[in-house]
């Protein structure tokens, strides 16, 4: 997290949970996991949080609940202007403002929690209903304000009516930041089939930033189990989640499925698997139709002779979305996921982006947006579901690429200019045939000046977005890479590159 970030924390989202399921598994058991502060809030984090998942339980049903957590670092307007206000008098001062918004800031997001936690059953039954209606029983595993979450939804289940479905099994809680009472914890662990599990720290400083209450992930509670997980920080039960399942004896660990999802091998391009893996395994008329595009672009330089390809794309498309001085510097380009959020930050739908949780999805979203803006007068594409595009003949979604990139060209802009400077054939034709007079040739002008400039007003926010693309280096050839890559990975239709 190298750069403060820009958000208007919307209103509408506060209350919604994303459920994205890790696998397709036919499964009557859940296993559902909850976040914490500062995570799950964009593409890259929401990866990660999928990646933590232990590979024993990859034949289970494990489902990500994704909730607006915000981040630390998310700054609105108004505090952008209060710091800046108070650097004016002095860096202290401003040091003051931000200290002070953001403790302010994280007491709005504890109170999300809790407004989350009232929804959780309601919403997770719903969808369980609607996608999982197999399912019977759950197990929740919550970190941080996630195990608030998860405590606040017991809590407010243990004073209503008792529901049969789904029965709740084994509940995880990390680092919870949350207090709960013996008479509290008993009412919860009357509620369940399964185990009720604390797992603790007393290393774990973060939490002693809740001065006004006693959390559950530093101290014992009676009628928990409470497991000790010694020397760790707030930070590392996601990375050591297997350590933390295995210690605490949640589930039972099964063995791992196999997936194209390839193992660490230090190399930064080959372990970008959403996208080196997705070419690795697609035709190759479509990875050389991607790299034919990503070599319109004078910023690659891939050559026909590279023994893997697949290898070769996706290092010249890391290079070309990353900033070259900052590649040089770090020895790498940009990620897949990286790019995506660049990408769609670019083109303005960041605040549109909260239900994807997956590459997939990115990809859909971006698409659609870059066709509309492209094909003023619509495009198939516009519109197409996955399952649409999918369905769509390699020979006819290359065309539509084709027909896309050339539009995001800053050529066709001058194209553009040169047909609305130019007056419309049928004035001309008459005026050469003297047919008509000045004043009659002169109001044929001025009415098409009128219609030129309701067209322009008209497209005007597509003009700019498109030309803001053409002149970005390199866009013009990542833009049309990028749809290629998202049909190739339908194409492959592997879960865990998705």
């Amino acid at each position: 997290m190298d750069t403060l970030k820009s958000s208007p924390d919307h209103a509408s989202e506060n209350a919604t949970f994303k459920f994205s399921p890790l696998r397709k598994i036919e499964s009557t058991e859940a296993n559902i996991f909850i976040h914490g502060y500062s995570a799950g809030h964009d593409l890259e984090d929401r990866q990660t949080l999928i990646h933590s998942i232990p590979p024993e339980l990859h034949d289970q049903l494990n489902i990500l609940a994704f909730w607006p957590s915000s981040h630390f670092l998310r700054l609105n307007g108004t505090t952008k202007k209060l710091i800046f206000a108070a650097s004016r008098i002095h860096i202290i001062a401003s040091a003051a403002a931000l200290a002070v918004d953001r403790v302010a800031h994280f007491a709005r997001i504890r109170a999300r929690a809790e407004e989350m936690g009232s929804a959780l059953f309601n919403q997770l039954e719903e969808y369980l209903l609607r996608h999982h209606p197999q399912v019977t029983r759950i197990n929740l595993v919550g970190h941080s304000l996630g195990g608030r979450v998860v405590v606040t939804a017991l809590k407010n289940r243990s004073l209503g009516k008792p529901q049969e479905h789904p029965q709740i099994g084994d509940v995880l809680l990390m680092a919870a930041a949350a207090k709960v009472s013996s008479m509290e914890a008993a009412a919860m662990r009357n509620l369940i089939e399964g185990r009720l599990i604390n797992t603790y720290s007393k290393d774990d400083n973060v939490l002693l930033l809740n001065a006004d209450e006693v959390c559950l992930g530093r101290n014992e509670v009676t009628f928990f189990e409470n497991v000790h997980m010694e020397g760790f920080g707030h930070s590392d039960y996601w990375p050591k989640l297997r350590e933390v399942m295995k210690k605490a004896g949640f589930s039972a660990l099964s063995r791992p499925t196999t997936s194209l999802a390839p193992q660490s091998e230090g190399d930064f391009a080959k372990n970008d698997a959403q996208l080196y893996q997705v070419l690795r395994h697609s035709d190759s008329g479509l990875l050389d139709a991607a790299i034919a595009h990503l070599k319109s672009s004078t910023w690659t330089s891939i050559q026909d002779s590279e023994a893997d390809r697949a290898l070769a794309f996706t290092r010249e498309l890391q290079a070309v979305a990353g900033h070259c001085l900052v590649n040089f510097a770090r020895g790498n380009g940009l990620s897949y996921w990286k790019t995506l959020e660049m990408l769609t930050d670019h083109y303005g739908l960041t605040s549109k982006l909260h239900h994807c949780t997956k590459v997939v999805e990115y990809e859909e979203e971006l698409l659609k947006h870059v066709f509309q803006h492209a094909f003023p007068d619509g495009h198939p594409l516009t519109s197409a579901t996955v399952v649409l595009t999918k369905a769509i003949p390699q020979c006819t979604y290359l065309e539509a690429v084709d027909a896309l990139a050339k539009r995001l060209t800053l050529a066709s802009y001058f194209q553009l200019a040169e047909q609305a400077s130019s007056p419309p054939e049928p004035v001309i034709a008459e005026a050469m045939a003297g047919n008509s007079t000045i004043a009659d040739t002169a109001q044929a002008y001025l009415r098409n000046a009128f219609d030129l400039l309701r067209s322009l007003e008209k497209e005007s926010a597509r003009v700019l977005t498109n030309l803001k693309t053409a002149i970005k280096p390199g866009y013009s050839g990542l833009i049309p890479a990028i749809a290629i890559v998202h049909y190739a990975r339908l194409q492959v239709d592997e879960e865990d590159l998705m």
